[in-house]
């Protein structure tokens, strides 16, 4: 990315409205994930699952799932307006640079919570809980998302890093999928359901049948992982 991880990080701890060692707490578990990226050769803005299990090997990682997860998160949270998204309103435009999708609006502790919870749960959950929380998506925008709309820009057979989403005028947006929410969606691909008709593409989500998944499925979901989180307060 180009961007010095703790320029980002410390100004966007300060302007937060956390008690002051939550701040200490944070800056301590996001310095030792940045420790941790350099010793293994990682690089911090394209973490996956497996370089969160890895960390939790090193003595001064957190000791919970949870708060490994909101330390190696927080600095795609606080670097989230240099993130950039390829949009185009229309097939006469040619795609130009914008801001990316807004966040559902949850901190760093409630995302970190919510994504460990998803990690319990079956590749189709997972994969929704991922696209909702990383990329701020709504129930109907998730459902609307068709297999054709994951694309890839790396090598064929590496999985799709890129979803098309349309605006309410027409035209669409190519959103980068971070790489949790990328590794999610490519887990789940080889075990959906393709559309019983046998046409090709149809609709991401899909039940046992081929069946698109009705429209309360995203919400509902997302609701129970709330409750089995304790987070159920959090508006949803």
């Amino acid at each position: 990315m180009g961007w010095d991880p703790y320029e980002l990080l410390e100004p966007w701890l300060a302007a937060t409205l956390y008690p002051s060692r939550t701040r200490e707490n944070y800056q301590a578990h996001t310095g030792d994930w940045l420790d941790h990226c350099r010793e293994s050769g990682l690089e911090w803005d394209k973490v996956v699952a497996q370089h969160i299990a890895l960390w939790a090997h090193r003595p001064e990682a957190p000791h919970s799932a949870t708060a490994r997860f909101r330390g190696s998160f927080l600095l795609c949270v606080c670097g989230s307006q240099g993130c950039r998204c390829v949009q185009s309103r229309g097939p006469s435009s040619p795609p130009h640079e914008s801001g990316p999708v807004d966040s559902v609006g949850l901190d760093p502790w409630q995302i970190a919570v919510l994504l460990a919870a998803f990690d319990e749960r079956g590749h189709q959950d997972r994969a929704c809980g991922y696209l909702q929380i990383g990329l701020g998506l709504r129930a109907g925008a998730l459902l609307a998302v068709n297999l054709d709309d994951l694309s890839t820009e790396r090598d064929i057979g590496r999985g799709a890093d890129t979803l098309r989403l349309p605006y309410a005028g027409g035209g669409y947006r190519l959103v980068a999928l971070p790489p949790l929410v990328s590794e999610a969606a490519n887990a789940y691909l080889p075990r959906r359901r393709p559309p019983r008709d046998g046409r090709q593409g149809g609709p991401l989500f899909t039940n046992r049948t081929g069946i698109k998944m009705p429209h309360r499925y995203p919400h509902d979901l997302l609701r129970t992982v709330a409750a089995a989180s304790g987070l159920l307060s959090t508006p949803l």
